[in-house]
């Protein structure tokens, strides 16, 4: 969150990032390993949201990828689609992703970033009708293995 608070997702000098990851308890290393962060060159920069959707296997534990793939995504296919990457959160993950989510909003807002705070915006404006859809898919879920044992 500094990074993307101070840099958004330009890229910014190996030095720079090197010096905020530390000053957080982490290493611009862990941060590339953990799918979030390009360091190539001397430069560093957050991956885009399409860069992570892009991305075949992901952290669900990484909230911030999380984020970014669900503002993607909805973009890109709407609540049903956000709802199949909320349905696989724990409650707590996904309280954390729209707080997440609402915090990037607020951050892009102040800034001036018009298209990442559509973005975040449009996630947390839709965060009730993706739980819903999510509720909705893991009852209909349970009511078709309930009727495999029926039988």
């Amino acid at each position: 969150v500094a990074l993307y608070t101070q840099y958004a997702f330009r890229e910014v000098k190996f030095g720079d990032v090197d010096v905020l990851a530390r000053a957080k308890n982490t290493s611009t290393d862990r941060l590339r390993e953990k799918g979030i962060l390009y360091a190539e060159r001397g430069t560093v920069r957050l991956l885009r949201r399409e860069e992570i959707a892009e991305q075949r296997q992901y952290d669900a534990s990484v909230i911030w990828q999380v984020v970014q793939r669900l503002a993607y995504t909805l973009e890109e296919d709407g609540v049903e689609g956000a709802a199949e990457i909320a349905a696989a959160l724990s409650t707590e993950s996904a309280e954390k992703a729209r707080a997440l989510a609402y915090r990037l909003f607020q951050t892009a807002e102040r800034r001036g970033w018009a298209q990442d705070a559509f973005a975040y915006n449009t996630l947390v404006t839709n965060w009730r009708d993706i739980q819903e859809r999510v509720a909705r898919m893991q009852k209909d879920q349970a009511m078709n293995q309930g009727g495999l044992f029926a039988e």
